[in-house]
């Protein structure tokens, strides 16, 4: 997984996406459970009762952060699927070059929606971390659904397994290698079109 990257915000009312940002880092890099108000305070300069200033809580803190990160990944598909054509593999290739051209790149929000959330996550919080992903993951209902897949093929476990393969680069991509995100996702891609294909 990536290094945390974090940059300080210097325009006035930064403070509160300072703080998200920051956590969206460490919870890419050392993930939830493993983050505390003290490690997310000690990133940005603040003492971590005011942290609290800011936000109520942690599962705050993941919600914004799971939810900057959906905000990113659904603008940056939609504005290549504007430019994708009508075609449903293009439109499919399009949507998969943007998602891991953002996941992979230097914004950590993006990186929060991928993980499974722990069974110990409280249901209230599972289910509003479910519901926000869910709004992206539409997009991606939607076309499947508009391309014509072989007979037995079940378009859920299709779409689950694309954006699986997809969002499991982040355990082995490496910044500054020869492939880049957009050459990798049409790789993913090519390989279920010809394995249905086939």
């Amino acid at each position: 997984m990536k290094a945390a990257r974090f940059t300080k915000g210097a325009k006035n009312g930064g403070r509160r996406d300072d703080v998200l940002e920051a956590a969206a880092a460490l919870f890419a890099t050392k993930g939830y459970a493993a983050t505390s108000i003290r490690d997310i305070a000690q990133q940005v300069g603040l003492m971590s009762g005011s942290l609290y200033y800011h936000f109520e809580s942690k599962e705050e803190i993941l919600l914004d952060s799971h939810a900057k990160g959906v905000e990113q990944v659904t603008a940056a598909v939609q504005a290549a699927l504007v430019e994708a054509g009508d075609n449903p593999w293009d439109r499919i290739g399009a949507a998969c070059r943007a998602h891991l051209t953002t996941l992979l790149g230097p914004s950590p929000f993006s990186q929060v929606m991928t993980p499974q959330f722990p069974q110990s996550f409280e249901s209230s919080l599972r289910d509003a971390l479910l519901a926000q992903r869910n709004s992206y993951e539409q997009i991606f209902r939607s076309l499947v659904s508009e391309t014509a897949l072989p007979a037995g093929i079940d378009p859920s476990l299709f779409r689950l397994s694309l954006l699986g393969a997809l969002n499991w680069t982040l355990t082995w991509y490496r910044p500054g290698g020869d492939d880049s995100p957009a050459f990798i996702a049409d790789n993913i891609v090519n390989i279920f079109r010809h394995r249905l294909d086939g």
